[in-house]
């Protein structure tokens, strides 16, 4: 069994459940539960190195974001050194932490593909470093790295099913069903 993202949140907001849990923590929709090692998978130092022509290195400073919920991102980033806090706002519009990805974790979801603005944030904990590889270098990876680009493109679907499955996939509507503004 492969290791799995490192430590968890709650989404219960302001709320940290356990800062040393793992990716098996990870509440998930029961129609995911099942295929957590499919949505968290770790990329082995072999596998970096594969995709390492398909991208760049870039350095983050503790405190800034290396992607931001509704505007387009860089690309995928595969963290090499550091941590990055994921999170996500909810109806209230309180950032609601989701997990914290270390080496050999990759941020993404299959907007990322299509090079679509992103769902979640993500925050660096400390001086991070990664491989960032763009939208259209990512749609190269999935055709020329046939068996990593099924493992990176099954996790890229999973997580945005997951997104709207909890809720944060989307808008928000708020108002009474059928109302006219609602509509």
């Amino acid at each position: 069994m492969n290791e799995v993202a490192g430590r968890l949140f709650s989404s219960t907001p302001g709320q940290v459940d356990d800062v040393s849990a793992n990716a098996a923590d990870v509440p998930l929709p029961p129609s995911l539960a099942s295929r957590r090692e499919q949505i968290f998978p770790k990329l082995a130092p072999a596998e970096i190195n594969r995709l390492r022509r398909f991208g760049t290195t870039h350095t983050w400073q503790p405190g800034e974001l290396l992607f931001e919920a509704s505007k387009t991102g860089p690309g995928m980033p595969v963290l090499l050194n550091g941590h990055v806090l994921v999170t996500r706002k909810n109806c209230l519009g309180i950032e609601v932490p989701i997990v914290e990805n270390g080496p050999g974790d990759f941020m993404a979801e299959i907007g990322e593909l299509s090079g679509r603005p992103s769902l979640v944030y993500g925050h660096a904990l400390d001086v991070v470093e990664a491989l960032l590889i763009d939208s259209p270098s990512l749609r190269a990876v999935v055709v020329a790295e046939a068996e990593l680009g099924e493992r990176i493109m099954r996790a890229l679907i999973l997580r945005r099913m997951g997104l709207i499955e909890t809720g944060a996939g989307g808008p928000i509507l708020i108002g009474p069903p059928g109302g006219a503004d609602m509509v």
